[in-house]
């Protein structure tokens, strides 16, 4: 998963403000960043602007928000 412009972080930040839980960002080593936490959202938004980034993952707490976030991840993919 890798964000590249701007519109891609709006619509990013978007599908964030819309969950109500925790989201979190996992990659390799045990590296997570909860992505409502303002501290945590700022590294995790570096480590997803880096290039050939690909072994990041999002995690959700709810059903709800896991859903929310799959239709990011659609938009992005078409």
């Amino acid at each position: 998963m890798n964000i590249t412009t701007g519109n891609d972080i709006k619509a990013f930040n978007a599908a964030l403000d819309k969950c109500t839980g925790e989201v979190w960002l996992m990659g390799p080593n045990d590296e997570s960043y909860n992505m409502k936490n303002e501290e945590e959202y700022i590294e995790g938004m570096i480590r997803l602007t880096e290039e050939h980034d690909d072994q990041l993952g999002i995690f959700t707490t709810s059903y709800e928000d896991e859903m929310t976030m799959m239709k990011y991840f659609e938009q992005k993919a078409a």
